[in-house]
């Protein structure tokens, strides 16, 4: 529930030294969480704060914020540190994250927003991106599953309308199977929707018309997967979950009639009916109609008869798991990599091929971290690049590097940004032939840190296939030495490398010029 005027549901506590906190500039408001640690891995809320704000109007309706937009935003990020400063909690320091909707990256004059805010409250803002949006929402999927079992052994589409984009996600026995992303969301619907309609008893209609042209693509994608549940998951659809049915359950569950009744109660309000009966501010009561909306036509389309809304605070639960979501779980690099090898699936890729060179890539990633001192999240993408490096043989075995490079371009992998993939796309594309060079397309166009991350990457990857050269996965166990001027490869159990050794000639001259080590593959029998 969100308010013009801040709100706090518990009173201010002494300060701890395990106090953290996240503040989140939304599509329609701003707002912060303070919390602490229990103790046993749950965070207790101990103070939230919200206020409006009319961001994604500006965005989608202006293409850039307004000058008040902006007064307003730095006026309420002032008041907001200033509670953080009450409690103990510097906005700055490494128990406080702050980030900004990825909507924001559409306005025009993003950049002057995020520099008023560095000079009037001292504070650097970061930008979500596609992949993080996808891991927040991947954790309250997890959550879903814990408290809703029946998503363990059913097909299960997560579906979530956000203030731009609507991403879906279909589980099967609990694992991820599918994911998607539309360019389809609540604010961008509502300005679309309000340029044109000069009638609001149409406004359904005319919602619905809009949302068309996404809908054959979602038909496409998820109409024959034998959908069994659905969940909705959103900012204003979980703001009116109570109104769909009274419970007091984690989820509420209800037949798309009583649903489809709601959508038109809705549609007969104005805005001042809707801020007064499902107590929300005006930005949210904007976007609350398309969010119903949405919801309703993509459940029709799918042939859902009863739906799931989290019964949760939406906000709550974003700005928590922010703090929590920065590093990678296990589980979480599994279903990105579960992703990366349905695609591969998809364009015919060779699976034991794909999957050993990956292993050598993680070998030899591993093995010499002193070189290249790259991070955890390189050593991702280097993962998918070898799953993915030859799908471009399915258009053609002539320049298939090239071919994988545009595949991977165009397509999504869950939990991943989409300056992850083209990343990944480059690293493949330089699995073999020409060595990065500075007029390729895609290339030119990176920072000097990223070139140097691909060089890198790129460089791991041919020694990785050069060693695979034989497509038989007969290199099993590789022990790395590097003296002065060599990096040594121990190939264990194999009597002769000759192949290998040729393969390298072409390809380890890049892991040779940018780390200064010529390689050295030794049989150790």
């Amino acid at each position: 529930m969100t308010s013009k005027t801040p709100m706090k549901e518990v009173l201010h506590q002494p300060h701890t030294p395990d106090l953290n906190a996240a503040i989140h500039i939304g599509a329609s408001s701003i707002s912060l969480l303070a919390m602490t640690d229990t103790g046993s891995g749950q965070m207790e809320h101990v103070d939230f704060l919200q206020q409006s704000t009319p961001i994604a109007h500006d965005v989608f309706s202006k293409g850039k914020l307004s000058r008040k937009t902006i007064e307003r935003c730095v006026t309420i990020i002032q008041g907001f540190i200033a509670s953080l400063q009450e409690l103990g909690i510097e906005p700055n320091n490494a128990n406080t994250r702050l980030v900004a909707t990825n909507i924001l990256s559409e306005a025009t004059n993003k950049d002057i927003f995020l520099n008023r805010i560095r000079i009037s409250c001292g504070i650097n803002i970061e930008i979500l991106d596609d992949g993080e949006m996808t891991r927040l929402i991947y954790l309250k999927t997890r959550r879903r599953l814990s408290d809703t079992p029946s998503m363990q052994k059913r097909t299960t589409l997560i579906l979530h309308v956000g203030p731009g984009n609507t991403r879906a996600i279909l589980f099967r026995n609990g694992r991820i199977e599918h994911y998607s992303n539309y360019r389809l969301g609540t604010h961008r619907t509502s300005e679309a929707v309000d340029s044109i309609l000069d009638d609001q008893k149409n406004s359904r209609k005319v919602i619905r018309e809009h949302v068309s042209g996404q809908l054959d693509l979602i038909r496409e994608d998820y109409g024959s997967q034998g959908i069994q549940d659905i969940v909705l998951i959103g900012y204003e659809i979980q703001l009116v979950s109570a109104f769909i049915q009274k419970s007091q359950q984690s989820t509420t569950q209800c037949s798309l009639q009583h649903f489809s009744e709601l959508c038109r109660q809705a549609a007969s309000m104005g805005d001042d009916e809707l801020v007064a009966h499902f107590r929300v501010d005006y930005q949210t009561a904007e976007a609350l109609l398309p969010a119903l909306e949405i919801n309703l036509t993509i459940a029709r389309a799918l042939n859902i008869d009863t739906i799931h809304i989290p019964g949760s605070d939406y906000e709550k639960g974003l700005l928590q798991d922010l703090y929590s979501s920065t590093s990678l779980s296990e589980e979480f690099t599994e279903e990105v990599v579960r992703s990366a090898e349905s695609i591969a699936a998809k364009y015919r890729v060779n699976n034991q091929h794909a999957k050993h060179v990956a292993y050598l890539c993680r070998t030899i990633f591993e093995q010499t971290q002193e070189l290249h001192s790259l991070t955890d999240q390189d050593a991702l993408l280097l993962h998918i690049a070898a799953i993915l490096h030859e799908c471009g043989g399915f258009i053609s075995s002539r320049a298939h590097h090239k071919h994988s490079q545009y595949i991977i371009q165009n397509c999504e992998i869950f939990g991943l940004a989409y300056t992850d993939i083209e990343l990944i796309a480059l690293v493949a594309r330089y699995h073999r032939n020409s060595e990065p060079k500075p007029g390729h397309s895609g290339y030119r166009e990176l920072s000097d840190e990223d070139r140097m991350r691909v060089c890198k990457l790129a460089a791991i990857l041919r020694v990785a296939d050069a060693l695979e050269r034989t497509h038989s996965a007969r290199i099993k166990d590789l022990e790395i030495r590097i003296s002065k001027r060599r990096i040594h490869f121990l190939l264990k159990n194999i009597t002769d490398a000759n192949v290998e050794r040729l393969a390298m000639r072409s390809k380890g001259n890049l892991f040779e010029n940018i780390f200064g080590l010529e390689i050295n593959l030794v049989e150790d029998k």
